[in-house]
């Protein structure tokens, strides 16, 4: 199978798979905002949140370190490998105990009914992260043999181990910890099964061979403050709303912020999936990875704004479904912030299969002071409004400033054709939200469900005949994707996965 076939049938099936995540994650918050409430929720969502930097932390770049030197060395791949999961047992650990341990001095005065089981939320929601580490380290293992078909159907098992809990969670009329246990049994069950599944690609043990390590580690500290920084970015809204909002507010935008965060794990999949590719081209072949990031560049402009004109008509009877009807406002609003984060994806994940992740810092610090600065003045005044709004604001600079060192660097030009996607979106989105909002809106969970399935096909069965009869795509990548074209001349496969380019 050549490279272009491995990466279209990997990104497919991760697609269908977090198809099926999205519809149980939609399933699990319609689920959890009318059992525990909207404020209880609020709880959790900024819980999740704190817990996810110290995650970040316990990551300590090793991730990114270990897939790309094994993607470049595949002879030392069982050396690299062990050493990268004796590094995640132990630097996982402590980040997690200090995030269970800072939340003790919480002042109680601002969590006078929950403040003991906020900190054991925060205990299991910590037992949580380390697993998920470990999981992701084995999905190293998927990924680098391009089987993502396997990782993905331990993430599906996770999501229904995770539903069945929470079911019995509501039958038992259990609160905020039973939750946060009900998440981390599916994260365990997960682990389980990568576990057993990994070890027949790859034979490996912990270690800590100490020069290797000490390698690893030089190479991840940028990556850490990458990543840090990055997570900062994206979860300081949630941070400061609440510290400055009631939990209600919280709760209100934990609903709005479901389908942003559900949406950007999509070209997470896709670029995460190409980082190999990117890593070994960067060194072997510059011109392939020319043609190959163009590509990568037009299918991301082209599904963030289908993944934008989705949000944007079906924002009310979506927010209705999770159980937060005011959420639909600020829903609509993170919309536009889509676009630019699945563009900068595609940049960042280039950069750092380049090496060149100390640009980054600087990068993020711009960010996350913009975020702060503006999430600090915008909360007071507009509440979860004012971070919706901040969120778009800040993504837009994100995109500006890696247009900006492009342009500087006059590294890769890119074709704008698939920028031809924003006023057919535009004109889409405008012309659905007008539809929806004449058609009297649904009663009860059946009729939000079926509108939400009829008209989100509309939407995007309408936005996908128009990029195809103006051609926005270019006729070489549609014909590269699709499964009975010619392989590609230029892929070989060695015995260790496929090569060639996209």
């Amino acid at each position: 199978m050549s490279l272009t076939r491995a990466v279209a049938w990997n990104t497919a099936i991760q697609v269908v798979g977090r198809l099926v995540g999205l519809a149980v994650s939609v399933a699990l918050t319609a689920i959890l905002t009318r059992h525990l409430g909207l404020a209880d929720y609020g709880q959790f969502v900024a819980a999740s949140g704190y817990v996810a930097l110290f995650t970040v932390l316990g990551d300590a770049g090793i991730y990114l370190v270990a897939v790309r030197r094994a993607a470049q060395e595949p002879e030392r791949r069982a050396e690299l490998l062990g050493t990268a999961l004796g590094l995640r047992l132990v630097l996982a650990f402590v980040p997690l105990l200090l995030a269970f341990v800072l939340v003790q001095f919480v002042p109680t005065q601002r969590f006078p009914t929950y403040a003991l089981t906020l900190r054991l939320v925060v205990a299991i929601l910590a037992v949580n992260g380390y697993i998920t580490l470990l999981n992701q380290f084995l999905t190293a293992v998927f990924r680098l043999h391009l089987r993502m078909d396997l990782a993905v159907i331990g993430e599906m098992l996770a999501r229904l181990v995770t539903l069945a809990v929470i079911g019995l969670v509501v039958l038992l009329h259990a609160g905020l910890v039973a939750a946060a246990a009900a998440f981390t049994a599916g994260t365990l069950a997960n682990f389980i099964y990568a576990w057993n599944v990994g070890r027949r690609f790859e034979t490996f043990r912990p270690q800590l061979d100490r020069r290797l390590s000490g390698e690893m580690l030089r190479e991840s500290v940028v990556m850490t403050a990458v990543t840090l920084l990055g997570l900062l970015h994206f979860k300081v809204d949630t941070l400061l709303l609440w510290a400055l909002r009631p939990p209600l507010d919280v709760g209100i935008y934990g609903v709005a912020y479901k389908a942003h965060e559900v949406l950007v794990t999509f070209p997470g999949l896709f670029v995460g999936l190409l980082f190999p590719v990117f890593s070994r081209l960067a060194r072997e072949d510059p011109m392939r990875l020319r043609q190959v990031f163009q590509r990568t560049f037009d299918v991301l402009v082209t599904t963030s704004l289908g993944a934008a004109l989705l949000v944007f008509v079906l924002a009310p009877d979506l927010a209705a479904l999770l159980g937060g009807a005011a959420a639909s406002r600020p829903m609509r609003i993170l919309a536009f912030a889509l676009p630019p984060v699945f563009v900068s994806l595609g940049f960042t994940h280039l950069l750092l299969a380049e090496s060149r992740q100390r640009w980054l810092v600087p990068f993020y610090l711009v960010l996350v002071a913009a975020n702060v600065g503006g999430n600090l003045v915008a909360i007071q005044r507009w509440s979860y409004m004012g971070a919706a709004g901040v969120t778009v604001a800040t993504e837009g600079l994100a995109v500006v400033l890696l247009a900006g060192y492009w342009v500087q660097r006059r590294r890769m030009p890119l074709g704008p054709r698939s920028l031809l996607a924003v006023p057919l979106a535009a004109g889409l989105a405008a012309l659905g939200a007008a539809i929806f909002a004449a058609v009297p809106p649904a009663a009860g969970v059946p009729a939000l469900v079926a509108r939400l399935a009829v008209g989100g096909t509309l939407a995007l069965g309408l936005y996908a005949a128009g990029v195809l009869v103006l051609g926005i795509l270019p006729a070489s990548t549609l014909r590269s994707l699709w499964p009975g074209a010619e392989a590609d001349r230029s892929s070989t496969a060695p015995p260790d996965g496929p090569a060639g380019g996209l």
